[in-house]
């Protein structure tokens, strides 16, 4: 168990980390239901230029900072925006899970 913590740290720095062992679990505090839903409703593209500058100021807020910061980070997104930090977020999680059976 340990050694899958230690491959998801490499993964994913700083608080991301614990939110992405939260999320093998089946927990996603970062996200509404409806938003993960509404973001695989639309088809997958990759992140627009407009974007990217968004989804990356999010996660440096995800990384460093406790949940709720977090958590406004993730709404004061414009929907685009949200929508590919969801699929980054599930990308992660789908990698994480690979590590994670690896190591078993």
């Amino acid at each position: 168990m340990e050694k899958a913590k230690e491959k998801i740290a490499t993964l994913a720095p700083g608080r991301l980390a614990g939110l992405l062992s939260q999320g093998l679990r089946g927990h996603h505090p970062l996200f509404e239901r409806d938003a993960i839903l509404a973001a695989f409703e639309l088809p997958d593209v990759p992140v627009a230029r407009e974007d990217a500058n968004e989804v990356g100021h999010a996660l440096l807020t995800i990384c460093k900072e406790p949940l709720p910061v977090a958590r406004s980070a993730v709404a004061a997104l414009s929907e685009s925006a949200r929508c590919s930090l969801i699929r980054l977020y599930f990308r992660l999680l789908d990698r994480a899970e690979e590590e994670r059976s690896a190591v078993h």
